[in-house]
């Protein structure tokens, strides 16, 4: 299904999930993770990240979960490597899959509401399009400036371009309702910071992705302003 090893130990656990419990709850599979199982595997991604904007939704969840277990989450069972903890913030653990610690998060979402559906292939609810667009938006505003984060919002929003087309104006106008035109300038800062070719090289790089996207990245964000406005 997938060709990266670790990227199969992510669809091992997914399979381990209840989608509909999941489904019910509000809560979807998003995130870097996603897009990139979803975008035949462009780069390395080893997290599971999963979002809950609902509030009964949070709230069967943290129902479900005990600190040895994740409940009614699961239709099969798995190994935890470390307990489960929850907060107001979040639900976090790691589930340990071929003798692999996977960190395993639901995050509560308090900024945007978000939606979406069971999708075919990962078995799994998972975020709409204009949500995954929103939430990389969000993203990039909190780090596009830590380098270590290997501007990795900005550059998996250019590989959404490339393959699900502009960021829908909708996109926009949530991740706005939110954060406000820190939006648009983070997004425009990111850019320039990749602006530097051995920069964006390198972080291909580390993220173990095809070199000669490097031309095309800078392009494609560029090119995916129509729902931006001058700032």
């Amino acid at each position: 299904m997938f060709e990266r090893p670790h990227h199969r130990r992510i669809a091992q656990l997914l399979s381990s999930l209840d989608a509909d419990f999941l489904l019910a709850c509000g809560c979807y599979f998003g995130g870097g993770t996603a897009i990139v199982l979803m975008l035949d595997e462009y780069r390395e991604s080893v997290d599971v990240d999963f979002l809950c904007s609902s509030q009964d939704g949070y709230r069967a969840l943290r129902n479900t979960i005990t600190n040895a277990s994740l409940g009614a989450m699961l239709r099969a069972p798995v190994e935890l490597a470390r307990e489960v903890r929850a907060d107001r913030y979040g639900i976090r653990t790691f589930v340990k899959v071929d003798g692999v610690a996977v960190k395993f998060e639901v995050v509560s979402e308090g900024r945007i509401a978000v939606a979406g559906g069971v999708d075919a292939r990962l078995g799994v609810p998972v975020l709409s399009r204009v949500d995954m667009y929103a939430e990389k938006l969000l993203a990039n505003a909190d780090r596009w400036g830590d380098k270590s984060a290997l501007s990795r919002d900005v550059i998996d929003l250019a590989l959404m371009i490339l393959h699900w087309g502009s960021i829908p104006a909708a996109a926009w106008d949530k991740a706005r309702l939110a954060y406000g035109q820190s939006i648009d300038i983070a997004y425009d800062k990111a850019l320039g910071l990749i602006a530097d070719p051995a920069y964006l090289a390198a972080c291909l790089q580390k993220m173990h992705m095809d070199p000669a996207l490097a031309v095309r990245i800078p392009d494609l964000l560029h090119g995916a302003r129509s729902g931006k406005t001058a700032v």
